[in-house]
């Protein structure tokens, strides 16, 4: 099995065996606890999956960075990767070579041979997904080509729908049924991308140990269904076929298997037949005495009755009705802000990046739902906008990608250059943009060269071009146009005010540009964002040495700040102290002493605030947290709030993901409104939370409904407990209290 190594800041290094997955962090219960040194809570993880070793992010505030690239998805690693987890240094260190074969027969066992140690982390510490023997019989044991399941599907007799346990197939869309084990009977809608596996997020859920955590993608789209397996232990089978990770369409009657589920694809759902046995005790029942069989039927019909009691009961309190107004023709109708709110929710959800790729044309569907109802809502507009953006992004940026991959450089670069900077694809597209540039300039300067050498002049203006528009972009402008007052010359000697650019093979090809067309207009670099190398985002750490430095003349100072921003508070208090020892530095000690007071504060309060957390009570945590912020702000200044430090940061984002937590514990215990307290109070700390945010959303509707319904002043303080800050509800609860004359 492959071993993670880490390296220690002071050098040391310790080992660790992969043999599932690895949660590193500065939390309890890690698998690999680190506790300082700019790593987060929860930072990453790293798994196997089908015998390669992959590494994630999950959301740390610092990042994670793959050979200096920061990672924003799963990356394969390699002998030769290089990670880096603020200040600690993991690399893979391989297994033993055993033999060859292919990936995903490594993944399980030889018939008859001991079972191997199980593939990849799938369980999270819970359990591993069971590699089970080759599903497929005989000596074709090796992967079949991505198109073998497409092309050999058999005909096959229809199976009955078994019974028992199936749930009521929607009204219409494609469904998959369960056909064994637990499953038989159940229908699973298929809408978008639906993830095929054993935990959440899955929204096909399969608890088998056979199943990987993530198995398998089946994609819903307007021309039909298509599956493709996501690299699972034990393989996705259509028809008895291997797929790949190549997406391949479904016909009616196809039969899916995920390790040892099996499924059937249908267009439509069917109505599941009546089974055997019940039909049975219905035609035995007929040779009953009567009077027997109303007493029976009596006792049937209350029950009956009975349970769509209790079921209209719960329905009512766990989906409360919104308020309804009456519209033009008398009819009760939604109420449009919740209708909005809603249409927003859903809108988000499709935009956001959580659970896999945007679909960005259903996030514009959906919110070009809630444009009709309210045409200038600002979230609505502000979200279609962003929608637009990044769908258009996304068409180029997969463009860019299917392009490079044929081997068309050139357009790959022309696809990428028209992504925007705002977009979030612009990041992405900048090492493929690089990489297509590569493969550009080293060809097209070769050409370029040959051409000039040659006095080519047609062909090696075109050439030169594409070369020189990736070559300038690294360039100041000094380097290419004659700077104010001064002409460009090209040829024979400079005089004053002439001026001529200092790389000769750019000068020649200025030369063969006038050649062919003496009256040119200027050439000027043209703008591609994607490649500019003076355009990336500065390393936040740059900004606070700066400031630093700034603000202490001393070193000592200067680095005791860098490591209290990067949450080495001991570190930071040592330097002090080293400082403090030192009495040819008096001068600087009592300013020393006064900021070793600060960060000292602000470490214990950081550390009372993380004991309540730990015991599920932001409440608590709210009080120290919030000293720890104003007292941080003493120690950053202008910087608190633009490049936070590890304390702010951290306690932003944890004290919003456990308000949300204890929110969804009293929510899930019908305490709506303790439910609305927690999270409003997490919503207050921190507001980059996306599922705060949908519960501010739902508090925020539900003071609006509380606030419509309230009759007098007791009522008005139910609308303040769901009230969130700035939905403007507060401010008509404190109107009408003024107004009722309430206390």
């Amino acid at each position: 099995m492959a071993t993670l190594v880490v390296r220690h800041p002071d050098g040391t290094e310790n080992e660790f065996a992969i043999t599932g997955e690895l949660k590193i962090g500065r939390q309890q219960g890690s698998d690999i606890l680190i506790t300082e040194g700019g790593v987060s809570r929860t930072h990453a993880r790293v798994f196997d999956e089908g015998g390669t070793v992959f590494i994630e992010d999950v959301g740390s505030a610092n990042g994670t960075f793959v050979d200096g690239q920061r990672i924003m998805e799963p990356t394969a690693l390699t002998p030769q990767s290089e990670v880096l987890l603020g200040d600690y240094v993991l690399r893979l260190k391989p297994a033993a070579v055993r033999g060859s074969g292919a990936r995903r027969s490594a993944a399980r066992p030889a018939a008859g041979g001991d079972e191997p140690m199980p593939v990849g982390d799938e369980g999270g510490g819970v359990r591993a997904t069971r590699a089970m023997p080759s599903i497929k019989k005989g000596s074709g044991a090796a992967k079949s080509e991505p198109g073998a399941a497409l092309a050999k599907r058999p005909a096959r007799p229809a199976r009955p729908a078994p019974g028992g346990g199936a749930r009521p197939a929607p009204a219409g869309g494609p469904v998959l049924r369960g056909m064994v084990g637990p499953w038989a009977g159940q229908t699973y809608p298929l809408k978008g991308k639906v993830l095929v596996g054993r935990q959440p997020p899955a929204g096909i859920m399969l608890d088998d140990d056979s199943v990987s955590r993530r198995h398998a993608e089946l994609e819903a789209t307007s021309s039909g269904v298509t599956v493709r397996d996501l690299g699972s232990a034990n393989g996705t089978l259509l028809n008895g076929e291997p797929l790949d990770q190549t997406p391949v369409p479904l016909e009616p009657g196809d039969q899916l298997q995920f390790g040892v589920v099996e499924m059937t694809f249908e267009p439509e759902p069917s109505a599941v037949p009546v089974r055997r046995g019940a039909a049975g005790a219905a035609r035995g029942g007929a040779d009953e005495d009567p009077a027997a069989k109303r007493k029976k039927l009596i006792m049937v019909a209350a029950g009956l009755v009975g349970v769509l009691l209790m079921v209209g009961m719960v329905s009512s309190i766990l989906n409360p009705k919104p308020v309804d107004v009456q519209g033009p023709g008398g009819a009760a109708q939604m109420d449009p802000t919740q209708k909005i709110q809603d249409l927003l929710s859903e809108c988000r959800s499709y935009a956001s990046s959580e659970l896999g790729a945007p679909n960005w044309e259903k996030a514009h569907e959906v919110c070009t739902q809630a444009l009709d109802l309210d045409p200038i809502h600002p979230e609505a507009n502000t979200l279609i906008r962003r929608i637009k953006l990044e769908k258009e992004s996304f068409e180029y940026y997969s463009q860019g990608e299917r392009l490079l991959q044929r081997l068309k450089p050139e357009e790959a670069l022309e696809s990428f250059r028209k992504i925007q900077k705002e977009s979030e694809y612009f990041r992405r597209a900048r090492a493929k943009a690089r990489e297509a540039a590569e493969a550009v300039t080293k060809r097209a300067q070769e050409d370029c060269k040959l051409y000039l050498r040659d006095s080519q002049w047609s062909a090696a203006v075109s050439r030169c071009e594409v070369y020189m528009a990736v070559w300038c972009q690294s360039k100041p402008r000094e380097d290419l146009q004659p700077p104010l007052g001064f002409t460009l010359k090209l040829e024979g000697r400079l005089r004053r005010d002439e001026w001529r650019p200092k790389d000769p093979m750019f000068v020649k090809f200025l030369i063969a540009r006038q050649k062919m067309d003496a009256n040119a207009a200027p050439w000027v670099c043209p703008v591609a964002e994607v490649l500019a190398g003076d355009e990336r985002v500065a390393d936040p750490r740059t900004f606070v040495m700066e400031a630093a430095k700034k603000r202490f003349p001393n070193k000592l100072m200067q680095a005791a700040l860098l490591d209290y921003w990067g949450g080495r508070g001991s570190e930071a208090l040592a330097t002090m102290q080293k400082l403090r020892a030192n009495y040819e530095a008096a001068q600087y000690h009592a300013e020393a002493d006064e900021l070793m007071k600060i960060m000292s504060t602000v470490d214990q309060l950081f550390k009372v605030g993380q004991s309540y957390l730990a015991a599920e009570d932001p409440e608590k945590a709210a009080e120290p947290f919030r000293e720890a912020l104003a007292t941080d702000k003493a120690v950053m200044l202008e910087l608190a709030e633009s490049k936070p430090s590890f304390y702010r940061r951290n306690i932003l984002q944890d004290i919003a993901e456990k308000s949300y937590q204890r929110g969804k514990h009293w929510a899930d215990r019908e305490d709506r409104r303790r439910a609305c307290r927690v999270w409003k109070l997490g919503f207050s700390f921190y507001a980059g939370n996306p599922n705060l945010n949908k519960a501010a959303a739902f508090c925020s509707s539900r003071a609006l409904e509380a606030f419509r319904a309230a009759s007098g002043c007791g009522d008005m303080a139910v609308a303040l407990d769901y009230a969130v800050k700035g939905d403007g509800v507060e401010e008509m609860v404190v109107a009408k209290q003024a107004e009722l004359g309430c206390k």
